[in-house]
């Protein structure tokens, strides 16, 4: 407890008992550290607070005026506490995730569906945000929890892998044979619609490729290969669910998306984000596959 408010405390209990003694017993400290905690108020406020008559200690008339105001002061302080702590507690609060739409809407809706079950009291903030963005709001401190496709991660900041989806080729129907694995390669003439943030298997193998459009997002590329743009790689994960009117391919070689959940230190995070690492159950850590590295 603060000192200030230790001094106050020991005050008021000393006028409500009317004795050192007493007040000591219900605070669990000796006579003379009431005496010293009196003494010291008494030097801050520049009067005496008690006066001893018989075996008793009386507060002076400055002390009654200013016990009321003690008691109201340890009063708030009282709910104050009480208010931090459930704001401490996964009860109450609110959680602050940055990700990417697509991940919010089939990963995370189910656990925090679950964490709000077991803790109503809580609130959810999220930010649907690129991966770039993500990583920089944790590192701002806006968000407690951020989902990226980036593996650098901020100065004292934890990464660990989330899950892995698959990058698939989508076309227009017919543009490919179906069911056909495709060569990285066959890609490389084909005019691209590319996502600028998950794409690092186009700009390692095809940086020679046609390039229409660039965008971060995905349901605007889905769209475009759609209307016959051009082709493009997308994460699995972007085309479920999607009723869009393309053709998906698998490459020959497979190459694989790696999503990653940032956070602070599991000791600095606030309660109800490690309340939500629960719900979340432990990170997907689908097998590694030899075919392609992670884009």
């Amino acid at each position: 407890m603060d000192n200030v408010i230790r001094r106050y405390r020991t005050f008021a209990c000393a006028a409500w008992h009317k004795s050192y003694t007493k007040a000591a017993e219900e605070l669990g400290c000796t006579p003379s550290t009431v005496s010293r905690m009196v003494a010291s108020l008494e030097e801050h406020c520049g009067f005496p607070l008690f006066e001893r008559r018989g075996g008793e200690q009386e507060l002076s008339r400055e002390g009654a005026q200013l016990l009321s105001d003690v008691e109201l002061l340890l009063d708030d302080y009282e709910r104050l506490q009480r208010r931090i702590e459930a704001l401490r507690g996964p009860d109450a609060g609110c959680l602050a995730i940055a990700a990417p739409s697509s991940i919010v809407a089939t990963q995370l809706a189910e656990p925090l569906g679950r964490l709000v079950a077991e803790h109503p009291g809580v609130s959810v903030e999220l930010h649907e945000t690129t991966y770039h963005d993500a990583v920089r709001l944790l590192a701002e401190g806006t968000v407690d929890l951020a989902f990226t496709a980036e593996g650098d991660r901020p100065a004292g900041m934890e990464s660990e892998v989330f899950f892995r989806d698959e990058l698939l080729v989508i076309s227009r129907p017919g543009r490919f044979p179906a069911g056909e694995r495709i060569p990285i390669a066959s890609l490389i003439d084909e005019p691209f619609v590319a996502d600028s943030e998950t794409a690092l298997l186009l700009q390692r193998e095809l940086r020679h490729a046609s390039v229409r459009c660039t965008t971060a997002s995905m349901e605007a590329i889905i769209a475009m290969v759609e209307q016959g743009m051009g082709v493009s790689l997308v994460p699995e994960l972007a085309l479920v669910p999607s009723h869009a009117n393309v053709q998906v391919n698998h490459l020959k070689r497979r190459a694989w998306r790696v999503i990653y959940l940032m956070r602070r230190p599991q000791a600095e995070l606030p309660r109800v984000a490690q309340a939500f690492l629960d719900c979340l159950g432990a990170p997907g850590k689908a097998e590694a596959q030899p075919d392609a590295p992670g884009a």
